[in-house]
């Protein structure tokens, strides 16, 4: 048995579709308190100009028109955040990856998610065996060092 004054806390991805089982064994024997991403616990919290509020208000605005509510980001992710290296690095090896699996094989949707902010940049590919044409993104570095394409995110709306 558990005393009362014990309160035991776990978080859970919903998204993640491959533990369903234990998903479905923890809600019969559980209470779920859903917990959806707090955008109001990063109001007021600006790096250089860049107002953590808003920019997951615009992220998860768009991937939830995207794809759906189950994948919107955390707020979490941004609560780790004290400098503009902080937010970088955020960006640079936690949010893009997701938005990468997120949208596997649609890179354009990463780059609405991101109100084309200069994240990714594009390159043009010909082959010219095939006669075909494509598009190819690629994470353009440098923008990632510019605290303006942050705010790019949330201050115009190109959708």
């Amino acid at each position: 048995s558990v005393p009362n004054n014990l309160y035991i806390l776990g978080t859970m991805n919903t998204a993640d579709r491959s533990i369903a089982l234990l998903d479905t064994a923890l809600r019969r024997r559980f209470r779920f308190v859903e917990m959806m991403p707090d955008a109001e616990s990063l109001r007021g919290t600006i790096i250089n100009g860049v107002n953590l509020g808003e920019l997951l208000i615009a992220i998860n605005d768009r991937i939830e028109r995207l794809y759906d509510r189950e994948h919107t980001i955390g707020h979490a992710f941004f609560l780790k955040c004290e400098t503009f290296d902080g937010l970088r690095d955020v960006f640079e090896h936690e949010i893009l990856p997701l938005l990468q699996e997120y949208f596997y094989d649609d890179l354009e949707k990463i780059n609405r998610v991101l109100n084309r902010n200069g994240f990714l940049s594009v390159e043009k590919w010909t082959d010219d065996e095939a006669n075909d044409e494509k598009e190819i993104f690629k994470i353009n570095e440098s923008a990632l060092r510019k605290s303006e394409n942050y705010r790019k995110i949330y201050e115009k709306k190109s959708e």
